[in-house]
């Protein structure tokens, strides 16, 4: 008669591990927006975007795991990104000049066969940002729940950027996506400019999306 007391343990603990993973779709949306808002925040000293790139994509993947989400656990997880991923966030400057300078030489016409350059310049410039994106969401790979990325920091700076590298190299098709995502954000802040707001959390949300494509396929 008691077969189903089991079941209806009290669920206010479960606020310390898995509930109902995703929690719908509103749930999801609602994430995403916060996310996109916390990112841009993180992102302000340019050189810890990808830090908080990857504080977005763990706080994404463990709401859709089922765990508790906050705004104190991001910031854990936006220092401890910094701390593991800031070769690449200072990389991802120096690159954008490379790219501004290239871009400005080619427009000049003073260079020979300045069209090509231009173009592998921006070809380039988009491989590297799929680079990025894969790192920063490969930055929360092991992470079983809140408070467990603290010590990714120890794996080394390059440890994500050659998990990156490979993964645009291995998953071409995800690649693709990461890179119309990519695109399409940067098409949004272009048509209006308050959008920036949620950019980053669509690009948290598409990279932790394509991440676990990638892994459906092994």
């Amino acid at each position: 008669m008691n077969t189903q007391e089991p079941d209806d343990e009290p669920t206010a603990q479960r606020g310390l591990g898995p509930r109902m993973a995703g929690e719908g779709w509103f749930a999801l949306l609602g994430e995403t927006l916060l996310i996109g808002l916390l990112i841009l925040v993180g992102s302000l000293p340019v050189v810890t975007a990808p830090a908080a790139l990857a504080a977005g994509a763990a706080h994404l993947r463990r709401h859709l795991g089922g765990y508790s989400t906050s705004v104190s656990a991001f910031a854990r997880d936006w220092l401890a990104a910094v701390r593991s991923l800031w070769a690449v966030g200072v990389l991802v400057p120096l690159a954008a000049v490379v790219v501004w300078a290239n871009t400005g030489l080619t427009a000049s016409g003073e260079l020979p066969g300045g069209s090509v350059v231009r173009w592998v310049t921006w070809a380039a410039a988009a491989c590297a940002a799929v680079v990025v994106v894969r790192a920063a969401a490969a930055w929360s790979d092991h992470d079983p729940g809140p408070g467990s990325l603290t010590a990714q920091a120890s794996a080394g700076p390059w440890h994500e950027l050659s998990c990156g590298i490979a993964r645009t190299r291995d998953d071409v098709g995800g690649s693709v996506l990461l890179l119309a995502a990519l695109v399409m954000c940067v098409v949004l802040v272009w048509m209006l400019a308050p959008l920036v707001l949620v950019t980053g959390g669509l690009l948290s949300l598409a990279a932790v999306a394509v991440e676990t494509r990638r892994l459906g396929r092994l």
